[in-house]
């Protein structure tokens, strides 16, 4: 990641400010850890090198539109078609007259199809405050111990920041409004009414990524009574179709994985049988989507407010333990934008006798096309 860190020396320099107000300077008593008991005759070694503890994989960036905004420039805003106008029943959409012109003109048909998405990177700064004795003192390097925290650090944080941005997708509704459609496990009907056994499975797989390539859009409707919802069709939206360049993707978590794991006909579909350039984190390739496996998709216990709630306004709380799995578009659902790519900067700061290690980066991201998404909610077993 250091090979991407560009920022001046002067932009570091005024984050040092925002660091101060941190949790304080790595000194020696924090990092000495606990104590043992030694012998002057039996002398002890020391290892230089650490035993990581786990880290979590980051998968979503490579799957959305990238965009590095140039210098001198506060925001950026990504031109999109909504969805190609075609030939809709009644007077919209595309125009064909079957009249020869005579005396009147031609048919014609209004562009109204454009649209824009502002996206406006924002300052992001974190750093690490070792006092100069700590250095001396200590067995392990602090300052690369430092590095490889800040830059793991704000790779997660990227992650979790798409997958957060993603669920805001505007959900499909009645009337014309296109948007996310979300599935769920088993019979449920809801986040509420996930049960045991609502796991995901080879046919919902398949079902998700037919909503996702067909024009007509579906929505959770309340039934009479208010019990359950039904599947309703509102607006056509874009027809999504997988590319080599652009291909669908499902992220799903380990939960996820056992399922398919046990699943025999998806480990014998999920073969690759050619050249294709395999992912981190990638189980296989079934039904044309690639499938991987994060722990940073949205993982709920049943005391905690579901994943769909925040939008629809309620408090649904889930019966068991559940996952909403993500299948969207690459490159048409989120764009991604640097307004500064990531930049390590170790100095000396000779007033505290401490050296600072800081990274400074700045980015924000958007949804683009809400209908590139499909939201699986099931249960984790």
């Amino acid at each position: 990641m250091e090979g991407i860190f560009n920022l001046t020396d002067s932009q570091v320099k005024n984050s040092i400010k925002t660091l101060d107000q941190g949790e304080g300077t790595t000194i020696a008593t924090t990092t000495k850890g606990t104590s043992i008991t030694q012998y002057p005759l039996q002398p002890t070694m020391f290892l230089k090198s650490v035993i990581d503890g786990a880290k979590s994989q980051h998968y979503f960036l490579p799957f959305c539109n990238e965009i590095n905004l140039p210098d001198g420039t506060y925001q950026i805003t990504v031109p999109r078609r909504t969805k190609y106008l075609g030939r809709d029943v009644g007077t919209t959409g595309f125009q064909i007259g079957t009249d020869e012109p005579t005396n009147a003109d031609m048919t014609v048909t209004q562009i109204d199809n454009m649209e824009g998405e502002a996206i406006t990177p924002t300052p992001k700064y974190s750093g690490v405050a070792i006092s100069n004795y700590n250095l001396r003192v200590n067995a392990l390097n602090l300052v690369q111990y430092a590095k490889d925290e800040l830059t793991y650090g704000i790779g997660d944080h990227i992650d979790q920041y798409i997958v957060s941005t993603i669920g805001d997708a505007t959900d499909a509704s009645s009337g014309s409004t296109w948007g996310a459609q979300t599935l769920y496990g088993g019979d449920a009907t809801s986040d509420n009414s996930l049960a045991a056994g609502d796991v995901i499975t080879t046919d919902l797989v398949a079902k998700a990524a037919r909503y996702l390539k067909q024009k007509t859009c579906y929505y959770w409707v309340t039934s009479d009574g208010g019990a359950t919802a039904v599947e309703t069709q509102c607006a056509d939206k874009n027809p999504w179709m997988p590319t080599a360049q652009e291909p669908f993707v499902l992220f799903v978590g380990p939960a996820q994985e056992e399922t398919f794991r046990k699943d025999s006909q998806f480990v014998n579909a999920a073969e690759y049988g050619s050249d294709k350039v395999i992912h981190n984190g990638e189980i296989g390739d079934y039904l044309g989507i690639r499938i991987i496996v994060t722990n940073n998709v949205e993982n709920v216990a049943t005391v905690y407010e579901a994943p769909d709630s925040a939008q629809t306004g309620g408090t649904a709380s889930p019966g068991v333990e559940m996952t909403r799995c993500i299948l969207m578009k690459s490159k048409k659902a989120f764009t991604f934008v640097w307004g500064a790519k990531p930049k390590l900067k170790v100095f000396d700061y000779p007033q505290r006798d401490q050296t600072w290690i800081t990274l400074v980066t700045s980015y924000a991201g958007g949804v683009i096309h809400d209908d590139a998404t499909v939201f699986v909610d099931v249960a984790n077993a």
